[in-house]
């Protein structure tokens, strides 16, 4: 049995719906976090679940979807509304997150900690128009082309870490290779990069390059 890619759409804004529209298979699995609501009705798509405490979404656009998909309020004040999400996604699929960074940075951290938290965050993404995040926790390859910017972020002690396709490799500034060691900033030289390390949690970073 294939299962389905499992998109949720956050909060925060999102100002491309042509770009997200494009981004979503039409068989995926889409749970709305609370207000994330908003940004499935833009694309006129119809979200599996909608979940959360309702303190942010539109109450009367929250009553147009009653009769089409589930609707949980969940008032737990210990999860945010992204945890709910992420617990009724399918746990061996992989799953998509829109709306979730760039807006406020204690959003973006606690975000981070919360992927960080779980037992499989590789095959997590967080998505914006320019960029991706993601936490890994095993070797991994980044596809984009040439000039993109790749950001590798210890949250953990790492060892073994080394990379290709990178401009700058991680002896370069040395290590140890633990939480604090930066490595912003470093540029793609092929269209496929890859991380590798034998241990340890790193937040990965890929920013597309600005092309005029």
């Amino acid at each position: 049995m294939i299962v389905p890619q499992t998109i949720i759409l956050c909060g925060a804004v999102i100002e491309d719906y042509q770009w997200l529209a494009n981004q979503i298979p039409h068989n995926a699995v889409i749970i709305c976090a609370d207000s994330g609501l908003r940004h499935a009705h833009a694309i006129n798509r119809v979200p599996n679940i909608i979940i959360g405490d309702f303190d942010s979404v539109d109450p009367v656009l929250l009553d147009q979807y009653r009769d089409q998909c589930d609707i949980i309020n969940d008032n737990d004040q210990n999860s945010t509304d992204l945890m709910k999400a992420l617990a009724r996604a399918f746990s061996d699929s992989s799953i998509q997150i829109y709306g979730a960074i760039g807006e406020r940075a204690d959003h973006d951290f606690s975000n981070y900690l919360i992927l960080k938290s779980l037992q499989n965050p590789d095959r997590i993404t967080l998505c914006s128009p320019n960029e991706t995040r993601r936490i890994i926790t095993k070797p991994c390859s980044i596809h984009g082309q040439i000039g993109d910017y790749v950001g590798i972020f210890p949250l953990s002690d790492v060892n073994d870490l080394t990379t290709e396709g990178l401009k700058y490799p991680p002896d370069v500034l040395g290590g140890p290779y633990t939480f604090g060691w930066n490595g912003a900033c470093n540029e793609m030289i092929a269209d496929t990069a890859l991380i590798s390390f034998s241990r340890g949690t790193i937040l990965l970073t890929h920013s597309n390059k600005i092309r005029r």
